[in-house]
C-alpha cells in the first residue's frame, strides 16, 4: 500500500467527532512590496493574509493563496493590526507572513498568542512546530482542541496520531474515523489513509471493497498514490472484478503527475508481447506489488 508521511499529527477522542466540519491548514507564501492604504490595518491584514482554510477569517475579503501572498504589504500591514491590540485572526495571520518571511521563531510566538486566545487554525500550526520540537502531549491537546472547532486539519492530524500511537497510544479504530470524518469534507489525504488501512487490514479489519471505494475518492482529489493504489486492485481484482482497462487509465493518470511506478506499468503496457520475454524476471516482479509492498 501507498502511505504518505505527514507531520500533522493529534488526537481526540470519539465524541468529538460529530463536532468536527470544515478547514484545514495555514499556508506559507512568498514576497513582494509595500504599500499604502486607506483601510484600517485590521482590514488591510485580512485584505493581505487571509486564510482559506481559516473560518474565522473575514469573508468581506478574498483568501489569500499561498502564491500570492505579497509579504511586504502583509507584513506591514498585520504588524500595525497586532500593535494596535486588533482580535486573534490577525495575530494567526500575522504568523502566517513572518513564517512566510522566514522569520519562523518570531511566528512561532505569535501562533501561541493566537493559540491561547482560541483561533482554531492557529491551534493548528501551533501544534505541528510543537511537534517539530517533541512536544507531542502539548500538541496532542491543542489538536483536540482544534478538532472541537471543526478543524480539518486537526481532524485528520488526530487519525495519524492514533494511528502512529503519537502523543497518545496507538488505536486503529480512532485512527480511522478520523481518517473518515477528514475525508468526508473532501480531505484527500484523509480518504487515502484510511484506505491504506482498510487495504493493509493490520489495525483494523482488512476490506477491499472499502479500500478501493475510499482510494477512489482519493483518485478523483488529485491524490496520485491513490490512483496507483487503485490501479493495483483493479489490475488484481482486489474488492472488486479485475479490469486491466480501467487500471491502466489509473495508472496513466498517474503517469501523467509523474508517478515513477505508474510510469514504468504505462511502459511495460506498451511493450509488444513478442518482446516481453526479452524482459528480465526480475523487472517484471518489480511491477507487481504485494500489498505490503505498496506505498504507505
Amino acid at each position: 500500500m501507498k502511505n504518505e508521511t505527514d507531520t500533522r499529527i493529534s488526537v481526540i477522542n470519539a465524541i468529538l467527532l460529530a463536532a468536527v466540519s470544515l478547514l484545514s491548514v495555514a499556508a506559507i507564501a512568498i514576497p513582494s512590496a509595500r504599500a499604502a492604504s486607506p483601510m484600517p490595518a485590521a482590514d488591510q491584514c485580512d485584505a493581505e493574509a487571509g486564510s482559506e482554510h481559516d473560518l474565522q477569517r473575514n469573508l468581506s475579503f478574498r483568501p489569500v493563496a499561498t502564491e500570492n501572498l505579497r509579504i511586504g504589504i502583509a507584513l506591514s500591514a498585520c504588524r500595525e493590526a497586532f500593535n494596535q491590540g486588533s482580535g486573534p485572526r490577525q495575530t494567526f495571520q500575522l504568523a502566517r507572513v513572518l513564517h512566510a518571511a522566514g522569520q519562523h521563531a518570531q511566528a512561532f510566538r505569535m501562533l501561541e498568542k493566537a493559540s491561547e486566545d482560541g483561533h482554531a487554525v492557529a491551534m493548528v500550526n501551533y501544534a505541528v512546530m510543537l511537534g517539530e520540537r517533541g512536544g507531542h502531549e502539548t500538541e496532542f491537546s491543542l489538536y483536540q482542541k482544534a478538532a472541537a472547532t471543526g478543524n480539518i486539519l486537526a481532524a485528520y492530524n488526530l487519525g495519524v496520531a492514533y494511528r502512529d500511537g503519537v502523543g497518545t497510544a496507538a488505536n486503529g479504530s480512532l485512527a480511522a474515523r478520523w481518517f473518515e470524518r477528514a475525508s468526508v469534507a473532501k480531505d484527500n489525504l484523509g480518504a487515502f489513509n484510511l484506505a491504506v488501512m482498510l487495504d493493509e487490514g493490520t489495525q483494523i479489519p482488512e476490506d477491499n471493497q472499502k479500500a478501493a471505494q475510499f482510494y477512489r475518492l482519493a483518485a478523483d482529489r488529485g491524490n496520485v498514490d491513490a490512483m496507483v493504489n487503485l490501479g493495483l486492485m483493479l489490475e488484481n481484482g482486489e474488492g472488486m472484478q479485475a479490469d486491466p482497462v480501467a487500471a491502466t487509465a489509473m495508472f496513466a493518470k498517474a503517469a501523467e503527475k509523474g508517478d515513477a511506478f505508474a510510469m514504468a506499468k504505462i511502459a511495460k503496457l506498451e511493450i509488444d508481447t513478442a518482446t516481453t520475454g526479452s524482459i528480465e524476471p526480475n523487472e517484471q516482479a518489480n511491477l507487481v506489488l504485494t500489498k505490503s509492498g505498496r506505498i504507505k
